[in-house]
């Protein structure tokens, strides 16, 4: 059958008529916040969590092009002492309270991480490609490689820090996405972090993997959560959570991206093992989960077809499903380009009001807001 330019738009057409279809009602009430943006930056990939004295922490990069291998961008931060209605800019570095060990260890902070995209001189493309890293253009004229993983402990509450290196299988490439959607400390020797790469450089799709440490960080383990053996789907950004029966869910972004679902994936034994990924009810991605206090479990998410914006999802049973009519629209404003708005993370107040932080286009500008909003669920 010969493929027409009309019968590909009339393909996208019916793609978009079933997402208009499926809008999920808004969330009475929301109210959004403005945290930054300005024209001719392109501020994206926020990191959202509580401090210890109730205060909401962000920080982000304000880059001078689009492209997610920017190394040219300033680092932003900014505090919220009213529950995300308004937000100042500070110069604080404030380390995530989840890195914390514990009272057995006051003053221990442990935090896992890849390397993500490392920059060197164009001459050394070749370099990097005989050890069978993938390596891309930079857009400063340089390459960049995404490869390795470390973990940096502190034992003065991160005014100081120590750095090593986590041994990895080889691999082609290693990446992870926002902080608090992938790391999880289940108690005070038990940490995990989820990344997720390719074996070899330049495959089509990724496989998504699991550091797991059971020594508060001393030693780590390579597990790997999700995998497609036919190579025909990839498992990428990954965000998991312990749900409030001890399971540890992993949900996790899938290409390609056009008409798919987010899949997830259990484990029953504090991430040693994990269940075969299955498919959600989630179009979208990628995904931040988080545990609310009366024992549901939240997910919000970028949706990048129109209209452009902002989803949660509650699953009543421990994330193993998740009901279309329990997915609602946090905002539906954005516009530019289709794939690119969302990383959402969410955290609960005190008085159970949400906050959801993110970034969004709009008019041509892309910046990070909020969403202050009530749970519609109760």
């Amino acid at each position: 059958m010969k493929i027409t330019p009309i019968k590909i738009a009339l393909c996208y057409l019916s793609l978009s008529l079933a997402a208009i279809a499926a809008e999920p009602r808004p969330v009475p009430g929301a109210e959004q916040v403005v945290i930054y943006r300005k024209a001719g930056q392109y501020s994206a990939f926020p990191i959202l969590y509580s401090l210890p004295d109730g205060n909401l922490y962000v920080r982000f990069g304000a880059q001078v092009t689009s492209s997610h291998l920017e190394p040219r961008r300033e680092s932003m931060m900014f505090l919220s002492k009213d529950g995300g209605r308004t937000w100042q800019r500070t110069d604080h570095e404030a380390p995530n309270p989840a890195w914390t060990t514990g009272l057995s260890k006051p003053g221990r902070m442990v935090d896992p991480n890849v390397h993500a995209w490392r920059y060197v001189e164009a001459d050394r493309r070749e370099e990097f490609e005989k050890q069978g890293i993938e390596v891309r253009d930079s857009p400063d004229g340089r390459v960049t490689y995404a490869y390795g993983a470390f973990v940096r402990i502190s034992e003065d509450n991160g005014a100081t820090w120590r750095q090593q290196e986590i041994p990895l299988p080889p691999q082609g490439l290693v990446m992870s996405f926002l902080g608090p959607a992938t790391d999880l400390r289940l108690d005070e020797n038990t940490l995990l972090y989820s990344l997720y790469g390719r074996p070899t450089a330049n495959l089509r799709f990724y496989e998504t993997w699991l550091l797991r440490s059971e020594d508060d960080g001393a030693s780590w383990d390579f597990l790997t959560v999700a995998a497609d053996p036919e190579k025909k789907r990839s498992f990428g950004e990954t965000s998991i959570e312990q749900a409030a029966n001890g399971d540890i869910v992993a949900m996790m972004r899938t290409e390609p991206a056009l008409g798919t679902k987010m899949w997830t994936a259990r484990s029953t034994d504090h991430g040693k093992t994990w269940s075969k990924a299955t498919e959600t009810t989630l179009h979208g991605h990628p995904p931040h989960l988080l545990t609310l206090r009366d024992g549901t479990m939240l997910c919000t998410y970028g949706f990048r077809d129109n209209p452009i914006g902002i989803r949660a999802a509650l699953s009543r049973d421990n994330g193993r499903t998740w009901l279309e009519e329990d997915i609602v629209s946090l905002r539906a404003d954005g516009s530019g380009r289709p794939g690119d708005n969302g990383y959402p993370l969410s955290t609960e107040l005190p008085d159970g009001s949400l906050v959801s932080v993110y970034y969004i286009t709009r008019d041509g500008i892309t910046g990070v807001e909020a969403t202050r909003w009530e749970n519609p669920w109760k």
